[in-house]
């Protein structure tokens, strides 16, 4: 693993050119590649560092990169706080300030840092370009500066996975929402104003010792900027859906598909890591005590959208109507998944890639004992624990919704299925793709003789996911993981501890179950592979282009001149095992590790910009989103709502120590000076009729 993987530039970059290092720049290349990732460093974990988003430009003649790190309320304030400027001593600068943990940067006091890092997301009917994360709210971005300007709904409108009083919640929603590709509809004649449910989120927690969890299937409203709400009830038993992760969904016609994934949150884990820093050892002992396995199986949980309408109830957050949720499970667990838009005679099709003990609740400190006998060393510290222990597989599932049972095919590649993370695809996710494509034909003007839409019906046999492998890497296992998954894998003498297997880009036939990819040389790893469609569609079928991928390495004298290390690749989308048509690189580029992407097509920029960021079409009041009086009110009024029969004078003392500790004068002189500058307040904008 390159140690190049964890480190990153934080310096915000505005159209830097990118040099070609070797090939040539395809000249229907067009188009911009957003990334989200972590911006990385040793020694902190690497999931819940600051998000850093990237821009790759390209107009066929030359590439550029611009880049951001994605600064929220919670980053403006961990500033100032964690320097003192809210503490009275040294007992409430240790409940104030924010620590790394696993999950997000944690305050005793005040909660958890959002740090949207994990992928781009275009909302079509809002012309938003979001970028979200697994613990907090999806945050708006200014596609040209990368700045963010709003979160998508308040804080009033999310439910906390943990129930306590924050002033910065821990929200659970999925990094990767849902969005169904058909025009805004009313869900019924009778009801115009209501939008029938196309945007999904999640909105959950899991169990944990003072709770038992639940998981809402979340919408938000295009035409009025809400969010309603749906609790998932067990169609079998009755029961409430508890999930340990939800960090994909997607949407069909006519379902909703969740995935439980590999990705579990300890809060165990995490309240040690904020409550006792630098204790390492006592971190690493709990992590090993109370941690436990992720799903051996895929959990699917499936919901029909006529059952998601929206009424007054469906608004609050705390009890919402109950819907169904049918379970399915096969195949190993795994992280990803893609499905078909279509679903005909009620038959979903899913592609999955399993990576059954690949478990990203964990991370690698300094000193870790490794499956190869070898200690963790310091560049290590903060990378999670991603490459599984076993070898992967892509499954595909067919779920028959009449019958209420699932079929699958596991495909695996020696090559290519060790270790499987992030992936691109050519329309099965959900329209995505044909989405951004439809609204650069609609809106963007083309030169003559380049007018017409193509087809959209991609061929059965072109039908493909493009995926990036890690290998695997046993310098990236530590001897725990590998104990915790061990009656999954079995002996550790079936796993190519020695020789490894390289990282790989490859692209899967989802019903031929071929496989077509190109292995990394040594040394190099990748990330982010997005397709990209040639410039030229309809000319050019829109299933057709490149693939544009982040690779990292090491710096060596055999590296051109202007390379970190860090490198775009460009692929021939029909020919991956050609290698790189061209390498790119700069000075400056520097990124480590990235993790999803998003294509937009040349020209939509004025249109997702608008009048962002001075006049949004919607904006959360973040002066109001964060209301220091209300806080306090908060904070005062938790410990007595646990205990109503008690006599509200007998919890003076609270009231004065929750004053005493946060402060809140100074608090608020915080959130005036370096929050709140930073925003531009404004009102949700309802649709005009």
């Amino acid at each position: 693993m390159p140690h190049n993987t964890m480190t990153s530039n934080r310096t915000p970059f505005v159209k830097e050119p990118l040099q070609v290092l070797a090939g040539k720049l395809p000249p229907d290349l067009h188009g911009h590649v957003f990334v989200a990732g972590p911006s990385v460093h040793a020694g902190s974990p690497a999931l819940a560092s600051d998000g850093l988003v990237l821009r790759l430009d390209f107009d066929g003649a030359q590439a550029t990169f611009s880049s951001n790190i994605m600064e929220t309320p919670s980053y403006y304030a961990r500033q100032p706080v964690n320097a003192g400027e809210t503490s009275r001593g040294p007992l409430t600068r240790y409940l104030n300030e924010f620590r790394d943990t696993t999950l997000s940067d944690v305050s005793i006091a005040l909660g958890a840092q959002e740090a949207p890092n994990t992928a781009p997301f275009l909302v079509e009917g809002e012309n938003m370009l979001l970028v979200t994360t697994d613990a907090g709210r999806p945050w708006a971005i200014h596609p040209r500066t990368l700045k963010p300007y709003t979160p998508l709904g308040y804080l009033r409108e999310w439910k906390p996975a943990i129930p306590t009083p924050w002033g910065f919640p821990l929200l659970q929603t999925t990094a990767h929402p849902a969005f169904a590709p058909e025009a805004a509809e009313p869900i019924s004649p009778e009801k115009g104003s209501q939008q029938k449910p196309r945007l999904f989120f999640t909105n959950h927690a899991p169990k944990w010792p003072l709770g038992d969890g639940w998981t809402q299937l979340a919408a938000w409203d295009t035409w009025e900027n809400r969010l309603h709400h749906w609790q998932l009830m067990d169609a079998a038993s009755g029961k409430p859906v508890v999930t340990q992760s939800l960090h994909q969904i997607a949407v069909t016609r006519d379902y909703v598909v969740l995935l439980d994934s590999n990705f579990p949150v300890n809060f165990w884990n995490i309240a040690v890591q904020a409550a006792l820093p630098g204790m390492t050892r006592v971190q690493r002992w709990v992590d090993k005590l109370t941690s436990k396995a992720t799903y051996p199986q895929a959990v699917f949980w499936v919901v029909r959208r006529a059952d998601l309408r929206p009424s007054p109830g469906t608004l609050s957050r705390d009890n919402p109507p109950m819907v169904p949720a049918h379970r399915f499970q096969s195949g190993g667990g795994g992280l990803h998944f893609a499905a078909r838009y279509e679903n005909p005679d009620d038959v979903i099709t899913l592609v999955a890639g399993h990576s059954p003990s690949e478990d990203l609740s964990h991370s690698i400190r300094e000193g870790d004992l490794l499956i190869n006998g070898n200690r963790a060393q310091a560049y290590q510290d903060g990378m999670p624990t991603a490459v599984p222990v076993t070898r992967s597989a892509l499954g595909v599932h067919h779920i028959d919704m009449r019958r209420l049972r699932i079929e699958s095919k596991q495909y695996s590649n020696d090559d290519y299925t060790w270790g499987l993370t992030v992936f691109s695809n050519t329309g099965l996710i959900n329209g995505e793709l044909e989405t951004n494509l439809r609204l650069f034909l609609r809106e963007v003007p083309r030169p003559p003789g380049n007018e017409g839409l193509p087809d959209w019906a991609i061929p059965e046999e072109a039908l493909a996911v493009y995926f990036n492998s890690d290998g695997f890497t046993a310098d990236m296992v530590p001897e725990y993981v590998y104990q915790l998954y061990k009656p999954i894998v079995g002996d550790r003498e079936g796993l190519p501890i020695r020789e490894g297997r390289a990282a790989s880009f490859f692209k899967f036939f989802v019903n031929t179950g071929r496989f077509e990819g190109y292995v990394l040389p040594t040394g190099w790893f990748g990330f982010a592979p997005q397709f990209v469609p040639s410039i030229k569609l309809p000319k050019v079928p829109y299933w057709k282009g490149y693939l544009v991928a982040l690779v990292v390495s090491d710096p060596t004298p055999d590296l051109p001149p202007d390379s970190t290390g860090d490198e775009v690749w460009i692929f021939d989308s029909e020919n991956l095992g050609k290698g790189p048509i061209c390498r790119l690189g700069s000075k400056n580029f520097d990124v480590g590790m990235t993790l999803h992407t998003t294509y937009l097509p040349p020209g939509l920029e004025d249109i997702l910009t608008g009048h962002v960021p001075d006049d949004p079409p919607y904006s959360v009041d973040v002066r109001d989103d964060y209301d220091v009086d209300e806080m306090q009110k908060e904070y005062e009024a938790w410990l007595p709502g646990l205990f109503p029969r008690i006599p509200q004078a007998l919890f003076f003392p609270w009231r004065l120590g929750v004053r005493w500790v946060l402060n809140f004068p100074r608090l608020r002189q915080v959130f005036e000076q370096a929050v709140y500058p930073n925003f531009t307040s404004g009102r949700p904008k309802k649709r005009e009729e």
